[in-house]
């Protein structure tokens, strides 16, 4: 009887560590249970690659990472085809005429993660502006379970 007491306890031992590993990755991988400012979640690294994408002028790649209606509401969409017949976007060159000024670098501070939104909490710095400005980058997960930009506020 003893045995079998002891084999049961085991079982029941086991199935908590097993729940217990389970529960530590979920939170994990929400952006709950680390110290990490919810930098490294699927949602955060698609902020890094935001700011990534800014800060190095690689506008064909930050287009790419705006979602199709923040690009519609800016009108920023598709614009027409080029000389051999390919599909030009207006993005790009949005991007490279609104940043022509004195060069600011944003760098991303935190992301906060609820469903399928999360807000990523951005400072940038100019040579022309003294101090940080801030910006709240929206971003929304997609059917295919990446995370794309919806909205950019300039606080």
């Amino acid at each position: 009887m003893e045995l079998i007491h002891s084999a049961r306890m085991r079982r029941v031992g086991i199935g908590l560590a097993v729940a217990a590993a389970l529960c530590a990755g979920a939170f994990a991988g929400c952006g709950g249970g680390g110290d990490d400012n919810g930098l490294d979640t699927p949602a955060g690294r698609a902020a890094q690659a935001y700011v990534d994408a800014y800060n190095g002028k690689h506008f064909t790649k930050l287009c790419e990472l705006l979602s199709r209606s923040y690009k519609d509401e800016r009108s920023i969409g598709p614009g027409g085809t080029d000389e051999e017949g390919e599909a030009r976007s207006k993005c790009p060159a949005y991007f490279r005429e609104h940043t022509s000024g004195a060069e600011t670098k944003l760098t991303l501070e935190e992301v906060r993660v609820n469903g399928g939104v999360a807000e990523a909490a951005v400072t940038s710095e100019s040579e022309d502006a003294p101090g940080q400005g801030s910006q709240i980058v929206g971003l929304q997960k997609q059917p295919d379970g990446s995370w794309l930009v919806n909205d950019v506020t300039t606080g």
